[in-house]
């Protein structure tokens, strides 16, 4: 596992040198830092397991508590992110468990597809209590644990892990179903008691959440992608009033297809309306050839049924949970972060792919040819997509410049009470001014897809 442990650590290691110049964003943040400066711990557990549409307790009292620890050091909360980062592309190649060098190979194609899925974007966030990239990191752990033999003797452990992944976000729903597929997959470390565990947990989140009452209309339409276009809540409203569902069949289609081809993102079909236009830039090209692709590769389990190993097969049922449970989390609306899931369970079912493959036809030269000629394919252009990763987080620092300079006044920022935390949280975004991307050479903008436009 060391080769694709040690890529984990330097290509965190590189996004720390983009993360460098990234501020607060004032969009997102102010909220969080103003309700932990202002209220006490008393107040902030009323407030956290009180009534609220978007229930999330764990992460207002993380969002207080990291408060208390790091203040509005901007260093601090990256720190925490880029190791939140690592950790979950370290538990991906500690459920991958690569046992040779060819398996350490596509255990590092693995990793580098879950660093170039725009999905994965989400992850390198600045918000203080980065909650998505916890919620992330307990889903695998519960992965990673279902695998590991002797935890079967520890079933209760999974009950506190859920638990927390729900009341940190909804997400966290992902961790039961991740578990009972990989108990029908017979994974050595989860039986009856880990799989009712998880579930118990979902009874006492429900439990919680059905004692609070009436809390609003959960299922209301969200501005969201349709077709080619953004559309607003009151348009889907009218659109789809009298068949929510086929709204709803769409945005879980979305959310997969993201992954799978790289289209439609975020609910819109650029690629093909790129083409209707003609004027496709190569970076989507890129994106769909790639994915595709790899795709491909994935399909061809189907026939490869019977080059599976028992680790495979558990393999196999925790890429499609994967996938099925985080396509189907996307029913309300559909962004790219929703699919981060999606993205980690395509990287997994890749590695049990490529193993299967080399098995079925590395016996013969022909064979080892045609596979290493693909395997060398797909490793190039998901190492490119990985470099695109890189630039994405530094046009991020340069848009969240934006918003506390020539946006400032559009976000709202004048009309907000100039308190001592805003002054403070736009000095430190003003001292540190990152280099402008749209000075960058023309090819970056051929060759990737970039955050910040010409």
């Amino acid at each position: 596992m060391v080769v694709p442990l040690l890529w984990s650590a330097l290509f965190t290691t590189a996004l720390a040198v983009a993360y460098g110049p990234q501020s607060w964003p004032l969009v997102d943040l102010y909220g969080f830092f103003s309700d932990a400066q202002a209220h006490g711990w008393s107040e902030t557990l009323a407030a956290a397991f009180g009534r609220g549409r978007e229930y999330r307790p764990f992460h207002v009292l993380l969002v207080k508590l990291l408060y208390q620890v790091g203040g509005l050091n901007l260093w601090f909360y990256k720190t925490l992110v880029l190791l939140e980062f690592m950790a979950i592309l370290a538990v991906l190649v500690w459920i991958l468990r690569p046992a040779d060098r060819r398996q350490s190979v596509w255990a590092l194609l693995a990793v580098c597809c879950v660093a170039g899925l725009p999905t994965s974007a989400i992850l390198l966030g600045l918000l203080p209590g980065h909650s998505y990239a916890l919620v992330t990191l307990l889903v695998l752990l519960s992965a990673a644990m279902a695998l590991e033999p002797p935890m079967r003797a520890y079933g209760w452990v999974f009950l506190p892990v859920t638990l927390t992944a729900l009341l940190l976000w909804a997400l966290g729903i992902l961790a039961p179903a991740v578990v009972t597929a990989l108990w029908l997959a017979r994974a050595p470390g989860v039986g009856r008691t880990g799989v009712g565990a998880t579930w118990a947990a979902v009874a006492i989140y429900a439990g919680i959440r059905l004692s609070l009452g009436n809390q609003g209309d959960a299922l209301q339409f969200v501005d969201s992608g349709l077709g080619f276009t953004d559309r607003s809540r009151g348009e889907l409203g009218e659109l789809f009033d009298h068949a929510p569902y086929l709204f709803a069949m769409y945005n879980v289609a979305a959310s997969a297809l993201t992954v799978l081809f790289s289209e439609p993102r975020a609910g819109k079909f650029k690629f093909v309306e790129s083409l209707l236009h003609g004027n496709t830039p190569f970076w989507l090209w890129w994106h769909l050839i790639s994915s595709t692709i790899t795709t491909v590769a994935i399909g061809s389990l189907f026939f490869l049924r019977k080059q599976f190993a028992t680790r495979d097969v558990q393999l196999v049922a925790l890429g499609l949970a994967l996938m099925t449970g985080g396509s189907a989390l996307g029913f309300l609306y559909t962004r790219d972060r929703i699919s981060v899931l999606v993205g980690i369970g395509y990287a997994v079912l890749l590695y049990v792919a490529l193993a299967a493959l080399w098995k079925r036809g590395g016996s013969h030269l022909r064979g080892r040819f045609v596979i290493g000629l693909a395997i060398v394919v797909l490793a190039g252009m998901w190492t490119v997509r990985a470099a695109e990763m890189w630039l994405r987080v530094r046009d991020t620092a340069w848009e969240t410049y934006v918003e506390w300079t020539d946006r400032y006044e559009f976000l709202g920022g004048t009309t907000r009470p100039q308190t001592l935390l805003l002054r403070q949280l736009r000095a430190a975004a003003l001292a540190n001014r990152p280099n402008d991307p749209r000075d960058d050479p023309d090819w970056t903008y051929l060759f990737f897809e970039r955050g910040t436009a010409r």
